[in-house]
């Protein structure tokens, strides 16, 4: 033992040092490579499935089995608020002057008469359910189930064509009334904004025409439904033949999200337009009272401002008839199939 001890003492002081036992290095080990994996590899991803897309709307001709398919779809394009009797109704944000089954056209399809309109949310209010007109509301449209061409009531003669929504039961439109609309009999096919009869020579037109009844009164997949068509193609000088209303009417998707961009596809006129006929703001009519215009603002006073968002807290009204001195009064509903007062019951042969 000592004798090793020594050993090593020589060693380390002449500066070599020995491993009593060599180390091997490790041993390679070579394999196959491993099995694939069973599980698939996530998808890439892909931004136009990251959001989820919403059904189109019902096809032209197609009942709804409930009015919630309107209540999401119309919502960017005003509000849906509640009106008794009628429950939930939704107003659109347009400007004051508007009137239903004014922006737009009529074409003919296998329906008969069939309003087309470049409003993103045509295909509903223009095509199920009645349109109404409230104080303090304006217009809105009172959902229902049964499609149609249009919910109008049509009135004929005198080289003219004239109409206005069918409103609920029990409600009345009197000749006076804006809802009313009037083209000439030659001008019947093209835009109505562009060829309408000025409202102030609308009730004469009206009061001349009379009202069509019979299938051209029904709404209804015979075909027949408003003005003659024979008439419509002597006055045009058109040959008109009907097409599909699915290819009239072309639904578009809802927007979703936040509230369209002023420079939306919206042929009615938004808050900001007036048409130069309909620039009147009127006062809400009271019940026995007719159309009153707005009195002019005092110097210095600040007009209030409206926005398709209904900033000011009011919703849009339709504008009276420019000859606002003889002021109109509502006719009280009628029974039958007669008026009462000059003003035509605005029913429908078919219930929605």
């Amino acid at each position: 033992m000592r004798l090793r001890n020594l050993l090593v003492l020589s060693l380390a002081a002449t500066g070599c040092l020995y491993e009593q036992q060599a180390v091997r290095a490790e041993p390679s080990i070579e394999g196959p490579p491993p099995a694939p994996s069973a599980e698939a590899p996530p998808p890439s991803y892909d931004p136009e499935q990251a959001y989820q897309v919403d059904p189109p709307p019902p096809p032209a001709g197609a009942e709804v089995a409930s009015e919630a398919v309107f209540y999401e779809r119309l919502s960017p394009y005003g509000y849906w608020t509640f009106v008794a009797p009628y429950g939930r109704v939704w107003v659109p944000s347009v400007g004051y002057g508007w009137r239903p089954y004014y922006y737009g056209q009529w074409v003919l399809t296998d329906w008969g008469w069939t309003f087309v309109s470049d409003d993103p949310w045509g295909w509903a209010a223009y095509h199920y359910g009645r349109w109404n007109f409230g104080v303090g509301v304006g217009w809105y449209w009172v959902p229902g189930r049964v499609w149609g061409p249009a919910w109008v009531n049509w009135r004929y003669g005198a080289g003219y064509v004239t109409w206005c929504p069918l409103a609920p039961p029990g409600v009345v439109f009197g000749y006076r009334h804006p809802a009313w609309v009037a083209v000439s009999e030659q001008h019947f096919t093209r835009p109505i904004s562009a060829v309408a009869v000025p409202s102030q020579r609308t009730y004469g037109v009206v009061n001349q025409a009379q009202p069509l009844t019979g299938p051209h009164a029904t709404v209804g997949r015979g075909g027949s439904f408003g003005p003659p068509v024979a008439g419509v193609a002597r006055a045009t000088g058109q040959q008109i033949r009907p097409i599909a209303a699915a290819q009239a009417v072309r639904p578009r998707p809802a927007v979703t999200g936040a509230n369209p961009s002023p420079g939306a596809s919206m042929r009615s006129p938004r808050a900001r337009e007036r048409s130069d006929r309909d620039a009147v703001r009127p006062a809400a009519p009271r019940a026995g009272q007719g159309w009153r215009a707005s009195p002019p603002p005092q110097p210095g006073a600040v007009a209030p401002r409206s926005s398709p968002g209904g900033s000011t807290g009011s919703a849009p009204r339709a504008a009276p008839p420019a000859n606002a001195g003889s002021a109109p009064r509502a006719a009280p509903p009628s029974s039958g199939g007669g008026s009462r007062g000059g003003a035509p019951h605005a029913t429908s042969p078919r219930s929605q």
